[in-house]
């Protein structure tokens, strides 16, 4: 049943669409920056590229460590409460060793909603690399009542992924300003080719 159920899941992802915004590329080293809520979007959004993850050790995280693997993420474990040093050390470990992107939950994988976490902000400072805001909508969708309001796209329906300028943080206070100004469109997106989905 398990199996039944992920293989399903994977399928929704595969049917939805993906837009990126005109000018927008990923850089060849960074830390992707997202809203746990926007994490089964972001799977499908930028999924085939090579990317690191970190994903809890949790029975939710099972399944999304298994969904992440499918769409070509190499997965580490590691959580708040088990691991999570050992976790970030991987991924640090594999953009040194040429990887070059790795992707984070701000918030996860517990919460408080909206508020980051120390872990990007050191997994950053120790790659010596530069942070990258994403904030993803989708037009047809809904929200699970969870702690992080999941949002959840509808079959078919279109993901919008907003990427912001990346940059070098110095605090928490600065990645959560940069996202809160990508949510309201402040920030220009990056100025490079276009990033189509594979």
């Amino acid at each position: 049943m398990r199996y039944l159920l992920l293989g399903l899941g994977c399928l929704w992802l595969r049917t939805l669409r993906v837009r990126w915004p005109s000018g927008t590329e990923l850089p060849d080293r960074a830390v992707i920056l997202l809203w746990h809520e926007h994490l089964p979007a972001c799977i499908r959004a930028f999924s085939h590229r090579g990317i690191d993850v970190l994903i809890s050790k949790s029975a939710d995280g099972d399944w999304a460590a298994e969904a992440c693997k499918r769409f070509g993420y190499r997965v580490h474990r590691g959580s708040s409460s088990r691991g999570v040093m050992g976790g970030l050390r991987a991924l640090a470990r594999a953009m040194e060793d040429g990887a070059g992107l790795a992707g984070m939950a701000l918030d996860g994988p517990r919460g408080p909603r909206r508020v980051p976490k120390e872990g990007s902000l050191w997994l950053a400072r120790h790659a010596g690399t530069q942070v990258v805001p994403v904030f993803v909508e989708a037009r047809s969708s809904f929200r699970l009542k969870s702690w992080d309001r999941c949002l959840v796209p509808l079959p078919f329906s279109e993901l919008r992924v907003r990427m912001g300028v990346p940059f070098r943080a110095e605090n928490l206070e600065e990645i959560a300003e940069a996202m809160t100004e990508l949510e309201s469109g402040i920030r220009r997106p990056h100025p490079s080719p276009v990033l189509r989905p594979l």
